[in-house]
């Protein structure tokens, strides 16, 4: 959940009033079960239906461009349809009972209402009986206009439909999977005589549809051109091969300007004119095209070899051709990343901003495999050895929603199978991946792949009436457990209120990352995630060997070790075992309350008392900090937490040392080297070189921070060498946590 701006008071307040909301709504579920099997009855007439949803696009309108907020409810879930429509025995309006799925069953209907967004795209049906309702098409992308969605005029085959009560009284045809509701051509023939135009062109000319393709695509009404060129690729005689050609080769492009890559590489694929054709004088040149088209949709797939291949092809047909040679030249730095992990992370800093988060890189994955995790299922491991410092994989989101682009709407999904809330671009989120996936099967395979949470019944990936069969419900339960939150811009642009620029549970952006959503938890693991855009970079926190696992924190350790393992076990069903886990739940339960009781002191102390360039706490409050790290270190003095970091010693260490102003250098050496050692780090001085041991330690701008203010008295002392180590050991642990070198100066005014 995206917290509030308010204080915690007020985030935890609206967190309890959403939950009484799902409460209610589920008590609501269960009312309106009672009445499963029942016929609706008071409906209202095809008049009023017509005038309703006339006067809700009146009031939405009178709203003017403000921004909605948007709340749905993410019902019980149940599966696709995966069957096609001619599989499916017709229904009627009439036939409909309450809070039933129609299993086998399909629903013929057409539009003749105004369409709306509520929270759902909304419209009025008639069935071929004249028979009227409202049907509601939940999961739809929100960037498109309803009259795209559910345009008026239109043939639709509902699937399997699902029949249910609505808040105000009245009743809908619910499609919570988009993928449950097909468009049908007048000239289909599933379509029932009755909702059939009285005159269309039964034996209209291609030629004359190619037009109309044209035409659409050009006032950039991309599905209604889609839709044409499909018309056009059906009318299409066998002795019209070139216009086919020509066909496939204008509807791959309108399926690029879709984001529909793998259907546009299928259809510029198609186009390819082959040699001897009655085209021989124009055959370069097209063909030149439909590679060109290939070529852009293979490498928006992130399939750089094909995409290769195909401009080769281009440079072959047109030599010196100016589109093949920019390309070319393209794909070839991304091939490059792909296979050495070698990216310009400067220039890829500079090129992201607010308005540009989706860059153009190729993800790097060849230092990791997926394998059998154990108990954990499936984790990520290194397939080389990597240095402390080293980049393990750099990933393009799967698919990103961030904070600056711009919405009319704000959307809450709160999910009644899980108990889960999402808001803003959280919720976003759902409706982006669903997008991406009713077009793709091969991205809808490998999202599919990732963990679900025991997510059950699952269907198989099922290309089906045009479309994938996509489970919104499993989709969004897979965003839940897999989606990770980032920054709008990058790790590096800290925001002003954060006190330490690292943090990752309070940031408005979010995204997936396939690759990277297989690595397990461990809260001091080996490795740490940082953000340049929709680029996660994740870089090794202390030398990894082949055949090791990567892991990294889902939460920060935190000095409430109680409310990290309750978070992982509310949200991902486990508990941590890693050091410092198994080290805090140690000892008695009284050595365990004591604990507990210093490290809330320790949050009370930072919370009354901060610490700033403008705020300085008083003698009496730094006296105390100093008694509580004498009572802290020794209930943190068993053996079990030797070699494990310890965050609220190193918290309250560098609180002391900011607080304590004009101090002796030599004692902000020795806090700053305690500061490290308390954060897992081995620190030895040999002479005028220091030796830094990552083997335990746990990454935070603590640790950078530490180091620097040992630099900088270790330049006061005139000790150059010493305090040169310690400004490169800060530099590398800044870079590991934040992806690149950027801010780091002005941080730290070098």
């Amino acid at each position: 959940m995206v917290a509030s701006t308010g204080g915690a008071d007020d985030g935890a307040d609206e967190a309890k009033l959403m939950m009484e909301m799902m409460e209610q709504e589920k008590e609501k579920l269960r009312v309106a079960k009672t009445r499963k099997g029942q016929k609706a009855q008071n409906k209202r007439s095809r008049a009023a239906l017509a005038v309703e949803f006339s006067d809700m696009v009146t009031a939405d309108m009178a709203l003017g461009l403000g921004t909605r907020v948007r709340r749905t409810y993410i019902n019980f879930a149940y599966p696709p349809s995966i069957r096609t429509v001619t599989s499916l025995t017709p229904i009627t309006i009439s036939e409909l009972r309450l809070e039933t799925h129609h299993t086998g069953k399909v629903l013929f209907v057409k539009t003749f209402g105004t369409p709306t967004r509520i929270t759902a795209v909304q419209n009025a049906v008639e069935d071929e009986l004249g028979d009227v309702d409202r049907i509601a098409v939940y999961n739809a992308d929100p960037m498109a206009s309803p009259d795209v969605i559910l345009p008026y005029g239109v043939i639709f085959a509902v699937k399997e439909p699902y029949y249910k009560g609505t808040a105000d009284g009245g009743v809908q045809i619910r499609v919570d999977h988009p993928s449950d509701i097909v468009h049908l051509q007048p000239q289909d023939p599933a379509v029932p005589p009755a909702l059939a135009p009285r005159l269309f062109e039964l034996d209209k000319a291609a030629a004359s549809f190619k037009a109309e393709c044209n035409a659409a695509y050009g006032k950039k009404h991309y599905e209604t051109a889609i839709v044409a060129y499909t018309n056009a690729l059906e009318a299409c005689g066998d002795a019209e091969a070139l216009l086919r050609y020509d066909l496939f080769r204008n509807r791959a492009m309108a399926n690029l300007c879709l984001k529909r890559h793998e259907r546009a590489l299928a259809d510029a694929l198609a186009a390819i004119i082959p040699e001897g054709c009655e085209a021989e004088a124009k055959l370069k040149e097209l063909n030149n095209k439909a590679y060109f088209r290939a070529g852009r949709s293979a490498y928006e797939l992130g399939r750089f070899d094909d995409a290769e291949s195909y401009y080769n092809k281009m440079s072959e047909l047109v030599p010196g051709d100016a589109d093949a040679v920019k390309e070319l030249k393209r794909t070839k730095l991304r091939l490059q990343e792909a296979s050495t992990g070698v990216y310009d992370f400067a220039a890829m800093s500079k090129s992201v901003s607010k308005k540009r988060p989706h860059l153009d890189h190729a993800s790097f994955t060849e230092n990791v495999e997926v394998r059998d995790a154990g108990s954990s299922d499936r984790g990520l491991f290194a397939k080389t050895n990597i240095k402390a410092g080293e980049v393990i994989l750099c990933e393009k989101a799967f698919s990103a929603a961030f904070g600056d682009e711009k919405q009319s709407s704000i959307y809450i999904l709160m999910n009644l199978n899980t108990n889960q809330i999402s808001m803003g671009k959280h919720a976003m989120l759902l409706f982006n991946v669903v997008k991406k996936m009713l077009h793709s099967p091969t991205e809808a395979t490998r999202f599919f792949d990732l963990h679900d949470g025991g997510y059950d019944p699952k269907c198989a990936v099922t290309n089906v009436d045009g479309v994938v069969a996509v489970d919104t419900f499993r989709t969004q339960a897979i965003i839940e457990q897999n989606a990770f939150g980032c920054p709008d811009v990058r790790s590096t642009k800290k925001d002003e209120n954060e006190s330490s620029g690292m943090s990752r549970e309070l940031q408005e952006s979010s995204g997936v990352w396939i690759m990277a959503s297989y690595t397990n938890h461990a809260c001091v693991g080996n490795s740490i995630r940082s953000f340049i855009g929709d680029m996660m970079i994740v870089r090794a926190t202390k030398d990894i060997v082949a055949g090791q696992e990567i892991l990294q924190p889902y939460r920060l350790p935190g000095i409430e070790h109680s409310k990290v393992q309750s978070d992982l076990k509310e949200h991902w069903g486990f508990e941590c075992q890693c050091a410092i886990c198994v080290a805090e739940d140690s000892g008695s339960a009284a050595q365990r309350r004591q604990r507990a009781a210093l490290n809330k002191e320790v949050m009370q102390l930072f919370e009354q008392h901060k610490v700033g360039a403008k705020s300085k706490p008083t003698m009496v409050a730094v006296s105390k900090g100093e008694r509580l790290m004498t009572r802290l270190r020794d209930a943190y003095g068993t053996p079990a937490f030797n070699d494990v970091p310890k965050v609220s010693l190193a918290g309250l260490g560098m609180w002391l040392m900011r607080a304590r102003s004009g101090q002796q250098p030599e004692s902000v050496i020795k806090l700053a080297s305690t500061v490290l050692r308390d954060m897992g780090y081995g620190v030895v001085e040999h002479g005028d070189n220091v030796v830094f041991d990552h083997t335990h330690c746990h990454i935070d701008s603590l640790a950078v921070d530490a180091a620097m203010h040992a630099a900088e008295a270790h330049g006061v002392l005139g000790q150059i060498w010493q305090s040169a180590s310690y400004v490169q050991f800060a530099r590398k642990l800044y870079i590991t946590a934040l992806g690149e070198i950027r801010g780091f100066d002005e941080r730290y005014n070098k």
